[in-house]
């Protein structure tokens, strides 16, 4: 073995401690890389903590009430009738709070397994826009809250062929979030418009609207703005991301602007599916679904 000259040794020794330092700058590049990923699993864990309690609240309180009231109806001998009657609407309230949570948590079930998928009818917009406002007109009541619905332009063809269910649980979503997140006395507005063959639809509230850097959270699985002791309103951090999710599902896109404290307009437009001619299927109020092969955007 030839012996190294002074230069070559410091040649050599300043080749390995640059080897050394890219192995170094390398674990440590991986290191943040393994942090990260161990933040982001944490994090979700904390999420999914998160969702599982809320959403034992939100099926277990409506159901609770729904138990109590119908056992109470059921034991009584004598009664009066407006009695009956608020309780009645009491578990009607109740059982449709129950009937909205099991269907975002259906559909996030069905996203998250791939098998979400179009069913298509000729849909009646009108009369399913305006029965979706009435049903929520009691609740706004109960909060003096006022809620309108209007067509901006003219109604050329009502008829618009989509999947009825995902769009009313879209707007389901869109509209229980406007209320529960506008204080008394506030206004909450649905308006619609036909362009081509694409329908666009505006929900928008007087609320307590959301920051600029919370615009794109409030799209992701089980995140709420409002968590532990700073929660003051009700859900499960499913509404939005499924709603966003429904709405790429129809080939379709989901806006949102907001002004902190001054409420927010969040923007829906669906392109109407053309797929299988000839679809003589009607619904008139949402609730009936056919056909979901041959679908095009």
């Amino acid at each position: 073995m030839s012996k190294l000259t002074d230069s070559e040794l410091i040649a050599e020794l300043k080749n390995r401690f640059e080897e050394q330092g890219r192995a170094l700058h390398d674990l440590m590049v991986m290191t943040r890389k393994l942090e990260d990923v161990n933040s982001k699993l944490q994090e979700s864990e904390t999420m999914k903590s998160h969702f599982i309690s809320n959403i034992k609240n939100e099926i277990n309180n409506p159901l609770s009430v729904i138990l109590a009231m119908s056992e109470t109806m059921s034991g009584l001998q004598s009664y009066a009738v407006e009695e009956i009657a608020s309780m009645g609407e009491l578990i009607f309230t109740e059982a449709f709070t129950l009937d909205f949570q099991l269907k975002n948590i259906f559909a996030a079930a069905e996203i998250e397994a791939g098998e979400a998928s179009p069913y298509i009818s000729n849909v009646d917009i009108d009369s399913l826009l305006r029965g979706l406002v009435d049903v929520y007109k009691k609740r706004t009541l109960s909060k003096k809250l006022t809620i309108s619905f209007e067509w901006i332009g003219d109604v050329v063809k009502n008829s618009f062929k989509t999947d009825s269910e995902k769009l009313e649980l879209i707007l389901s979503n869109l509209i229980s979030n406007a209320i529960e997140y506008t204080s008394e006395g506030g206004k909450v507005a649905v308006k619609a418009w036909r362009h081509d063959n694409s329908l666009n639809i505006i929900v928008e509230d007087t609320g307590i609207g959301i920051g600029e850097d919370d615009k794109q959270v409030i799209f992701e699985r089980f995140k709420q703005l409002e968590e532990g002791v700073r929660k003051r309103h009700k859900g499960h951090g499913l509404g939005l991301s499924v709603t966003k999710a429904l709405v790429e599902l129809l080939g379709g896109t989901i806006s949102v602007v907001s002004i902190k404290d001054r409420g927010s307009i969040f923007t829906v437009f669906i392109p109407e599916i053309s797929g299988k001619e000839g679809i003589d299927v009607f619904s008139d109020d949402g609730n009936e679904f056919f056909f979901e092969e041959e679908t095009k955007f």
